[in-house]
Formats: structure tokens, C-alpha cells, sequence
């Protein structure tokens, strides 16, 4: 029966989508990112759609409808605050994938023949989500809509952990970690734990602002929900980046949280789970080294400084890392042991796009914050500024993660930052103040004129 029932929601899905397509491209391009935004961080419903014809393409398909309704609808095209840093930033990727490309003498990257490529593509993809929604949500309802699904879905993926995750007792076990959709990915509960701080952090942020109450309570839910897997996802890079957040937002607008967050630091022993005190602890061994998973990391992150010292400039290519580590490259290209990587996406930049690449992810992430914090302050409505101090939330904790892992480039993870830092530079225009029309000296004149004329 339950197979049965899954099979029905699919199929109904999948004609949903097609039907999406139509309505995206000839209607209003708004719905094909809508459908979009509830899929990206469930890849265990994506994935299911594979089965059906163009099933493993519904997205690249959405990007083209997307874009094709764009034009047909007449959306006027206009340049963000950060159009030609985040452009530049899409374009040197590129260019490092010719870097590895050619060092590593694979294919040039203009085909399917360089298996790298299709990684770079989903890549590229996901930052283009940054422009699509900057363009197509254009109005207040439209961002609250957007706000809402993405809330609903988060609040759906972190029940979904609290029913189906069961605690091993009270010791920590590496076989039984939470990593809610994802594993189907390949990604763990590392990745899972740093995308339930990225979009809980926007939501907890936005319920310090939102007047309406049961859409504030909706915010609270899903934040709240989202302790549940954060603390059985057991990733140490996680708790830091929400303990991080909790005194940013306590600072920022919320003194209480300032407390939460000093009571946590101090008696953290007694008030955590006995299987999360123990995974923290885990940092050092009773012999004051380290233990495996953090020692290990550390062996990662001197090759990734050997690597960028090959190459300070430009580094050794887009995903060189891998492939000068021994790594093998599938045909999907993904590659393989899933162990040759950094282990720290900070270093991961600097070693394959050397100090040009790095600075420009230092770059996307402080201009990123300030947008949040431009739109805080000068913000028209309550929802707008609750978007973006939530927003810088989410940035910081994003920055915090990928000290510990590559926590941003899955499309999973990442696509929702790209929607709404969207969001949030659509925001700011929002807010400008509307333009005073300038009237000249001559026609003030000539108006005063005609009116004498006229009671003459």
C-alpha cells in the first residue's frame, strides 16, 4: 500500500512538472521557480522522477522554461547591487575548469567528453538561481510566497528527521548519523546538519520581525524543528556555526539570545544529549592528540596548501584538488574515494583557484553579508528587514561551515543561498526611495503662463 501510494505521489509530480513547464514559459515564469525551490533540497524526491522520460533532465529543462519565459513575458531585465561580481565570480570558475582541463589533460571543456564538466555545469546552475530570482520575483507577495515554500519545506524535511531518526542510545555511533534526504546524494550528515543551520538561522531571523502571528509561529516551527536534526547530525562544524549565530542575532536584536548562547558555552555537559557530549568530546583522544576524523583533516589541509603553493595565482584547476590527490572521475563526474577532498571549501578555493579565486569567494561572502545588512537597515516593512538580517545569519553560518568541509557547491545546499541573496538585492531596490521627477526652470515658467493666460 505505501508503495503504491509513493508511486501515485510521483507520477502526479512528474505530470505536475510537465504541466509546470507550460505554465512557466507561456504564463508566469514565477511558478517554474516555486516548483523549483521545493525540490532543490530533496533530492530523494528528485531522484525519483529519473524513472520517467526526461526525468533526470526536469531540471535543466526548468532553467530553460524559466529563461524562455522570461523573454516571452517581456520581464524586464535589470542589473542587481552585485550583477557583475557574481558573473565574474561564475566566469573564473570556468576558467578554472580549462586550468584542470588542460593540466590534467582531460577533454577541453567545451563537451560532454570532459567529465568534469557536467560538475561545473550544476554549479553554475545553482549560482544562476541568484539572477532568476533577483528578475522573476519582483514584488513583496512574491518573496513571501517564495519565503513560505521554502519554510514549509524545511519544516517538512526536519519532521520527516524527528519521525523517521532514531537515537542509538548515548554513545555517539558513525553509523548512525542523521543525514535526512541527502545520503541519496551522496552527501552526509555533515552536509545535512550545515543546511539545517544555513535556512533555520533565515527563519529564526525573520520571526523577530514578522507582525502577523501565525506566519511568525510558522518561522518559530521551523527553526525549532530544526534542533532535532542539527544535534543528531553530530557535526561539530554545524554546532559552531549555530552557536556563532545564536550571538549574532542575540547582539544584533534578541539580548536573550546572548544568554542562550553563554549558558549553552558553560553547561553544555548537562544540557546536551549524552551521544552529542560525547561526539564534541571526541575533538582530542585521552592522550591529548587528536582523534582520526580531525587529525585527518588537518593531513588535508597541508596538501591543499601544497597544492596552492604550486600555483599561488591561479591554482591548479576546478576540482584539480581530487585529481592530483589520485582521485578517480565518474562518468557523472563525481569523484571517487569520496575521502580526497579538503575537507575545508576555504582551502579547497585556494589550492584550485589560487589567491584570484579565493579573494573572490571572500568577496561573494562579505558582499553577500552586507546586502543582508543593508536591506536590515534600510528596509521598508518588517518582512523585509526580517529577510535580510535573516540572510546574514545564514551567511555567516555558511562561512563557519565550509571551514570544516565542502558545505555550499551541491546544489542541495547551496541553491537556496542563491535564491536569496536574490531575494534580498531585489529587496534593497525595493526600498529605495521612489525618484522625484525633476522639472525644469523653462517649463515651470510656461506653466505659470498659461495659467495667467487662462484667468486672464
Amino acid at each position: 500500500m505505501r508503495a503504491l501510494l509513493k508511486y501515485i505521489f510521483v507520477t502526479s509530480l512528474y505530470i505536475l512538472g510537465i504541466v509546470m513547464v507550460f505554465f512557466t514559459v507561456f504564463k508566469e515564469a514565477a511558478w517554474g521557480l516555486y516548483f523549483l525551490t521545493v525540490l532543490i533540497p530533496q533530492p530523494n524526491i528528485k531522484y525519483a522522477l529519473h524513472e520517467f522520460p526526461l526525468g533526470k533532465d526536469l531540471f535543466d529543462i526548468f532553467f530553460i522554461a524559466l529563461v524562455a519565459g522570461m523573454l516571452l513575458q517581456k520581464i524586464k531585465i535589470q542589473k542587481s547591487p552585485n550583477t557583475w561580481l557574481i558573473a565574474f565570480f561564475l566566469l573564473f570558475s570556468y576558467i578554472a575548469l580549462w586550468n584542470s582541463s588542460i593540466r590534467f589533460n582531460l577533454p577541453l571543456p567545451v563537451s560532454t567528453e570532459n567529465i568534469l564538466l557536467l560538475q561545473w555545469k550544476n554549479y553554475a546552475e545553482m549560482i544562476l538561481l541568484y539572477f532568476l530570482a533577483f528578475l522573476i520575483i519582483r514584488s513583496e507577495p512574491q518573496q513571501k510566497k517564495m519565503l513560505l515554500l521554502m519554510c514549509l519545506v524545511l519544516a517538512f524535511i526536519a519532521f520527516r528527521s524527528y519521525v523517521n531518526f532514531v537515537v542509538s542510545g548515548d554513545i555517539f555511533s558513525w553509523n548512525r548519523r542523521d543525514s535526512g534526504p541527502f545520503s541519496i546524494a551522496g552527501l552526509n550528515a555533515n552536509h545535512y546538519g550545515s543546511f539545517i543551520v544555513f535556512y533555520c538561522s533565515v527563519f529564526l531571523g525573520l520571526s523577530f520581525f514578522e507582525q502577523i502571528r501565525t506566519r511568525k509561529l510558522l518561522y518559530l516551527a521551523a527553526a525549532l524543528l530544526g534542533i532535532y536534526p542539527l544535534l543528531f547530525s553530530y557535526s561539530r562544524g554545524a554546532y559552531l556555526a549555530a552557536f556563532v549565530v545564536l550571538l549574532l542575532f542575540g547582539i544584533l536584536k534578541k539580548r536573550m539570545l546572548i544568554a542562550v548562547a553563554v549558558v549553552l558555552f558553560f553547561a553544555w555537559q548537562t544540557l546536551l544529549p549524552t551521544s552529542v557530549v560525547d561526539r564534541i568530546m571526541m575533538t582530542e583522544e585521552t592522550e591529548g592528540k587528536l582523534e582520526q576524523s580531525a587529525g585527518g583533516r588537518l593531513e588535508l589541509w597541508q596538501i591543499a596548501i601544497d597544492k596552492f603553493k604550486e600555483s599561488p595565482v591561479y591554482g591548479i584547476g576546478y576540482g584539480g584538488y581530487a585529481l592530483s590527490a589520485g582521485g578517480t572521475v565518474l562518468q557523472t563526474g563525481k569523484i571517487v574515494p569520496e575521502n580526497v577532498d579538503t575537507h575545508n571549501y576555504w582551502l579547497k578555493t585556494l589550492s584550485e583557484q589560487g589567491l584570484i579565486g579565493f579573494l573572490l569567494l571572500v568577496l561573494v561572502m562579505i558582499k553577500s553579508f552586507m546586502s543582508g545588512w543593508r536591506l536590515f537597515k534600510q528596509g521598508k516593512t518588517d518582512f523585509i528587514k526580517g529577510l535580510g538580517f535573516g540572510f546574514m545569519g545564514c551567511v555567516l553560518a555558511l562561512s563557519i561551515a565550509n571551514i570544516f568541509g565542502d558545505r555550499w557547491t551541491f546544489f542541495e545546499l547551496g541553491g537556496y543561498f542563491w535564491i536569496l541573496w536574490g531575494l534580498v538585492d531585489r529587496g534593497i531596490l525595493l526600498s529605495k526611495p521612489a525618484a522625484i521627477p525633476v522639472v525644469s526652470q523653462e517649463k515651470i515658467e510656461r506653466e505659470e503662463e498659461l495659467v495667467g493666460q487662462y484667468y486672464s
